[in-house]
């Protein structure tokens, strides 16, 4: 079992200039817990793989950005398979979704597993289902199936 840091998070050490252009989303997501959900709320406080903060945002349609910060340092890292925090959208095809749009992503607080049902390659017309495993300070690709 994934022990949960229960104590007041490290503020966001932001490097890139994308963490930087988008600082105020980040730091109000570990601060005050603004894009951050857990068990269907939003809520500040770890909400992946035991003390890691998963905050997320729209930036347009279809657009949706992502930031992970680590409650115990304050590291910025991006998810997998986004691009400078932006995520790769459902794409055309999709039997669901007659237009495309955001990436579905899922995970759990006490898990270091993460789903990202996305299209990365628009050019294929084919959305993927993608689990993903967080090990340390990188993510593992694990399985990626065809939807």
């Amino acid at each position: 079992m994934t022990k949960i840091f229960r104590g007041i998070a490290a503020a966001p050490i932001l490097e890139t200039k994308q963490q930087k252009l988008f600082r105020t989303r980040i730091r109000e997501g570990v601060a005050n817990g603004i894009g951050v959900t857990r068990d269907g709320q939003e809520q500040p406080g770890p909400n992946f793989a035991g003390h890691y903060i998963v905050v997320e945002w729209q930036c347009g349609s279809p657009c949706g950005m992502m930031a992970m910060v680590d409650a115990v340092s304050g590291k910025v890292y991006d998810l997998p398979l986004s691009t400078d925090l932006v995520l790769p959208a459902i794409g055309p095809g999709d039997s669901e979704r007659s237009m495309p749009g955001y990436a579905i992503v899922k995970f759990r607080q006490n898990s270091r597993l993460m789903t990202v049902e996305a299209n990365p390659e628009w050019k294929e017309h084919r959305n993927y289902k993608h689990y993903f495993l967080w090990e340390g300070n990188r993510w593992r690709l694990l399985l990626r199936v065809p939807e």
